[in-house]
């Protein structure tokens, strides 16, 4: 055959040195060459020239010429066609790695995140299919850093700030778990409130019924994340006027979690209940010491079922740890029927100093959340105006300059913990109708163990 000098068969002492290629031209480039070639198996066993296939232009070869060192014009599927080899797949080189970059930091392609209260991931652009965006829900959120500064930078007369509890947060969660009091019903509204006869002269500037009565008036609580306002408040104003009433004879800690997890007729549990009904089951029914009915449904969020049979008159509680025996008549506080008190700031002042705190009914806006101090009126800034009703006490007044004006208020105990507001407190403009702080407002007196026995 006619052999081209560039094409050398070495031969040593009659054996053919077998050397597989390391790199080739056409290496990775896929399909049938050698197979498809007109000669069959001649040419894997001869040096043939013509054994050679059209690729990208020029010939390839599939003749044992090839299987030597030096392999560059060799057909890819040679090693695979004529020595029966497994094919060797190039390593393609990796695609570009897409990724996204928000807010100072990269995120994978794929990778999801939660920006604050929203669910983000790093996905395809729909609009531009080669590209990634950074693809977040739209909740709005419970602390909004622009809503917090934008507030502080008015100065408004009461500042915000971001409580790392409520971070996370949507506040559609706020306004259904942090609150819990449904707007009374017609029938309840049209409720006539108690007439009132006092000197208007004798109300002081300011009041604070912790100094009055030291020592009888319930502490902050924390309702967690169960709307249950409702019973936090009615519970909190009851152990109140128990102990006034009793003159510190009955200072006891009643429980939220009674009331929630029995009086389900008609009311949501940790999504609201309505004032009325939770009165008129204390009233019925009454309530246990907290000790004996701990709090769980702000950790649960669940209501939990109810320990007090309403029909037995003993029951068993477990009490600081240890099982008790108890009884309807010795260990379960009830309430007369509640009252309302009118709108007037007099009248509620009035009832304060004279009885004690009261239960009052507030709207809750969004910039109430990020209430640090002073005294709090609705911003308007928040870019919605969803409200939701909640239910405190009002245990005091006063007065405090702000710019050279005397600003009139109310001291309101919350039930969102210490570590909020002011020590658990917040202070709200008085007479003037905000966040509807006059417009439902509740008292009661208590039935003492002591005059239920007399």
């Amino acid at each position: 055959p006619n052999m081209s000098s560039q094409r050398v068969l070495v031969c040593l002492c009659g054996l053919v040195t077998l050397i597989l290629p390391v790199l080739a031209t056409f290496r990775g480039i896929e399909g049938n060459y050698c197979l498809q070639r007109g000669r069959g198996d001649e040419c894997c066993r001869g040096r043939i020239d013509e054994c050679s296939v059209p690729i990208l232009g020029t010939m390839c070869y599939c003749d044992v010429f090839c299987n030597r060192t030096n392999s560059d014009d060799c057909c890819p599927d040679y090693w695979e066609v004529c020595l029966g080899l497994e094919p060797i797949r190039p390593t393609r080189p990796p695609e570009d790695l897409k990724s996204c970059y928000h807010n100072g930091k990269y995120y994978s392609f794929g990778e999801t995140a939660m920006i604050n209260c929203n669910k983000c991931k790093c996905s395809l652009s729909s609009n531009y299919p080669a590209q990634t965006e950074f693809l977040c829900e739209t909740n709005r959120c419970i602390i909004e850093d622009d809503l917090i500064n934008a507030v502080n930078a008015a100065q408004l007369g009461w500042s915000a700030s971001n409580y790392s509890k409520f971070y996370g947060k949507t506040l559609n969660d706020g306004l259904l778990y942090k609150t819990g009091t449904l707007e009374p019903e017609v029938s309840v509204k049209r409720m006539f409130p108690i007439q009132k006869n006092y000197d208007p002269s004798s109300i002081p500037r300011s009041f604070d019924s912790r100094t009055k009565w030291p020592g009888k008036i319930q502490a902050v609580m924390d309702q967690g994340w169960c709307g249950s306002s409702w019973a936090f408040s009615t519970v909190s104003l009851a152990s109140d006027r128990l102990a006034i009433q009793s003159e510190g004879n009955e200072i006891l800690h009643l429980s939220p979690q009674n009331l929630l997890s029995c009086n389900n007729r008609g009311q949501r549990g940790c999504e609201g209940g309505y004032l009325d009904r939770a009165w008129n089951h204390f009233r019925k029914y009454g309530v246990v010491e907290e000790r004996c009915y701990p709090y769980l449904s702000g950790y649960t969020g669940t209501i939990e079922s109810c320990q007090i049979p309403h029909r037995a008159n003993t029951f068993q509680l477990e009490c600081d740890g240890q099982r008790i025996q108890m009884n309807k008549k010795d260990d379960i506080h009830y309430a007369q029927p509640a009252y309302r008190i009118s709108e007037n700031a007099n009248d509620i002042m009035h009832e304060i100093m004279t009885s004690g705190p009261v239960q009052a009914t507030v709207r809750v806006h969004h910039d109430l959340f990020l209430y640090k101090n002073g005294i709090y009126h609705p911003s308007n800034m928040s870019p919605t105006d969803r409200t939701s009703y909640h239910s405190v006490r009002i245990i005091g007044w006063g007065e405090e300059y702000i710019n050279d004006y005397p600003e009139k208020y109310w001291l309101i105990a919350n039930s969102w913990g210490e570590d909020w507001g002011e020590n658990g407190f917040f202070r709200v403009r008085r007479g003037t109708g905000v966040i509807d702080v006059e417009k439902f407002v509740i008292a009661v007196w208590m039935e003492s163990l002591q005059s239920k026995r007399q």
